[in-house]
């Protein structure tokens, strides 16, 4: 007998564990739960899915067996010197069970009620659950949708015609891409393993109103969709199954209506609303999901309706086209406890701004709209202006600001780490909001990054979707530094935590599909993070996990590579430039503080030892040395910035003041008209400005009176 399922990781045996069909519809599934099956506290048995049932099957497998729960079935095995006891079993159908087994007596129903046996079956005539059990030849088939004894018998000696291996096979199959989440650690691999059982569980086929698969929702007491629910289940689904994921996210958009509106809570056979928004973040979805296999088919299919639902959003929070987006109700908000009416805070900027550029970036990468105009440009021009200009408190050094109803107020805590999320946000912003995350060790909001973890399912101290924003938001912010990994490590620990008391205790689990892809989700960051990313590393670590090595064996393997490498090690680390972010916050504090000997220090280590990142030192480096009398060195270095940054206006002012005091009027003139004719309307005050700079270009003065007052502005000192 082929144990299917050895690779695949062991979970101890749940009670209480529900046995479902794959595929199992909405409606089917409210209305014929009794045709499912049900784990009891005792390895290997059996009930109808039933609050009082008539009988239970018995598999009289070893109870120290090595166990796979499965949603729709489970195995044990056990090895013992040349003696295998086994057992394998699936739920093909609704009220069929069917199974194989070696080394262990026959399975029988184990009942009060009369029961008729002859010819390998066991009928058991009941009301509510009546059985037929069929046992050939190391195989069994269990009946239970069948009230006519020859009909379930026929079903039962058909199922024991067919070849079960190539069943377990596909449902094998179907697990094969979790496999690249398991760290060949026992707690944390038997946690995901069963997180993904959770997720499928949950999968329903099209039904209804619901066009594509969909995820079930446990939030609500008439099955649906909920659109909410669809950024950590697509993103958890990318790492097992990318078909499915694309399903999921195709799924939701479909359901829009004409105008865009995308409802929230979606019955396949129930109405619905369209007056709440879901959270602003399908975009972000969709081009993590298309990603991972870059489907040119799934591209097509999303970017007319993701540019419809935006179109909608942007307006729906501003319905007024006042230029401030507001948030409508409470339950669209990620942090519902600070809701006002017309409350406009910092993270809805953020999340519709980094909604408008990912559309954007599919709609660059899909040939059939690669040449189409940008998508809301002047919504996403003001969304960045209001981001920097109204929300940034300068005071704090933080994005504190917040509005209601148009009074100025201040909001504090996750919504302030939300800018993180934007890509092109300036390094004098993101490094503020770094350096407070570093030094305190603490999210906003005083959640400690080392020390939070999830004692229980019902702790609501750090909500879920919160805690996905700010993984998300260390992820783009902290690519390469340790936030990402102390929280993913500390939130996964704590899962695994919970994990094994509620085994302990209780013997049974109950896990929502949305917290199991939020796990799915950090043990892949986890993974990657610790064991993935360094080729020799990641094959260590698993290498010493497979052959069980223990401390002993790891310490002597350690020193000796200690030993051989030390030299070599020792010689790199000397040798090693500084890390990037410690240079560039050494740089803007310097340069914050007006220290010019420190800021050109650190800007000409940033421009050489990480030239693709010197974007920010070059421009710095070219306003002190213009300051200081340098021109010529300044223009060389501001010219860089401009080649990289050819839409920033800081570098083009500076630019056009380095060329001009080195006698270069005309070209300092077209950098200066330039600036002119790009930002008249945004920068009306500046403009007036630079036109006098312009005129004395033309009449060949060299050094503009008062330049040097010029760098009061803001955007002087940012790309």
């Amino acid at each position: 007998m082929t144990f299917i399922f050895r690779k695949y990781p062991s979970h101890p045996w749940l009670n209480e564990w529900t046995l479902e069909p794959r595929g199992c519809g909405a409606a089917f599934h409210e209305k014929n739960a009794g045709l499912f099956f049900q784990t009891l506290e005792i390895v290997g048995r059996v009930a109808p899915n039933l609050e009082n049932p008539a009988w239970c099957l018995q598999i009289p497998v070893p109870q120290n067996s090595r166990t796979n729960m499965l949603f729709n079935g489970f195995c044990a095995y056990l090895e013992r010197r040349k003696n295998i006891f086994a057992a394998e079993v699936i739920v093909p159908e609704a009220g069929v069970l069917w199974g194989r087994y070696a080394g262990i007596p026959d399975p029988v129903l184990a009942t009060e009620c009369e029961t008729d046996t002859a010819d390998g079956l066991q009928w058991l005539e009941h009301d509510d659950s009546p059985a037929m059990l069929a046992v050939r030849n190391g195989h069994f088939c269990l009946i239970t949708k069948a009230r006519i004894r020859d009909d379930a018998a026929r079903l039962a000696l058909s199922y024991l015609e067919r070849d079960i291996e190539e069943e377990l096979l596909k449902e094998y199959e179907h697990r094969s891409g979790a496999f690249s989440l398991f760290e060949l650690m026992a707690h944390h691999d038997s946690l995901a393993a069963i997180s993904a059982e959770c997720m499928m569980r949950a999968l329903r086929p099209a039904e209804g109103v619901i066009p594509m698969a969909w995820s079930q929702s446990p939030e609500t007491e008439a099955p649906a969709l909920n659109a909410n629910e669809l950024h950590p289940l697509a993103l958890a689904w990318s790492h097992i199954d990318i078909h499915t994921a694309e399903e999921l996210m195709l799924c939701t958009l479909k359901t829009q209506a004409s105008s865009g509106a995308i409802p929230v809570h979606l019955s396949p056979h129930g109405a619905h609303s369209v007056l709440e928004a879901p959270k602003p973040l399908l975009a972000k979805t969709a081009e993590a999901v298309w990603r991972v296999r870059r489907n040119p088919d799934f591209l097509s299919a999303i970017i007319p309706l993701l540019r419809r639902h935006l179109q909608w959003l942007l307006h729906h929070f501003d319905p007024k086209r006042r230029g401030m987006h507001c948030w409508q109700n409470s339950s669209e908000i990620p942090t519902p406890e600070i809701y006002e009416t017309d409350l406009s805070t910092v993270d809805l900027t953020v999340l519709l701004l980094t909604e408008i550029d990912a559309l954007n970036h599919l709609r660059e990468q899909s040939a059939p709209y690669a040449d189409y105009p940008s998508y809301f440009p002047e919504e996403r021009e003001a969304l960045e202006h209001n981001l920097v200009d109204q929300f940034w408190n300068d005071e704090e050094s933080a994005f504190t600001n917040a509005f209601v109803r148009g009074v100025a107020t201040k909001v504090e805590g996750i919504p302030s780490l939300t800018p993180l999320l934007w890509k092109p946000l300036s390094n004098m912003y993101r490094s503020a909001i770094m350096e407070r995350l570093k030094e305190s060790g603490s999210l906003p909001g005083g959640v400690d990054v080392l020390s939070w973890h999830k004692s229980s399912l019902e702790n609501q101290g750090f909500p879920l979707h919160q805690q996905l924003l700010v993984l998300d938001a260390l992820k783009v912010a902290d690519p390469h530094g340790t936030l990402v990994s102390d929280f993913s490590r500390i939130t996964l620990q704590g899962f695994v935590e919970w994990h094994s008391l509620s085994l302990e205790e209780h013997k049974a689990l109950r896990i929502a599909p949305t917290i199991a892809a939020f796990i799915i989700n950090v043990q892949a960051t986890h993974q990657y993070r610790y064991h993935a990313k360094g080729g020799i590393t990641g094959y260590l670590f698993k290498l010493f996990r497979k052959m069980r090595t223990d401390r002993f064996d790891l310490f002597v393997v350690l020193v000796t590579l200690f030993t051989v490498f030390a030299v070599h090690t020792i010689y790199s680390l000397l040798h090693q430039p500084p890390p990037l972010n410690l240079l560039q916050a050494q740089m803007n504090s310097a340069y914050s503080s007006k220290d010019a000997t420190e800021t050109l220090k650190n800007c000409q280590n940033i421009i050489k030892h990480y030239p693709d990142e010197a974007s920010m030192a070059n421009l710095l480096a070219g306003n002190i040395l213009l300051m200081q009398g340098d021109p010529a060195t300044a223009s060389a270095l501001l010219t860089k910035v401009r080649a990289t940054h050819p839409d920033s206006p800081g570098p083009m002012i500076s630019l056009g003041l380095a060329l001009q005091q080195q006698g270069r009027f005309k070209e300092a003139e077209e950098n200066y008209a330039e600036f002119c004719y790009l930002f008249d309307e945004i920068f009306p005050e500046l403009v007036s400005e630079i036109n006098q700079y312009r005129y004395l270009a033309k009449e060949r003065f060299r050094s503009p009176p008062k330049w040097t007052e010029i760098y009061r502005y803001q955007l002087m000192h940012e790309l």
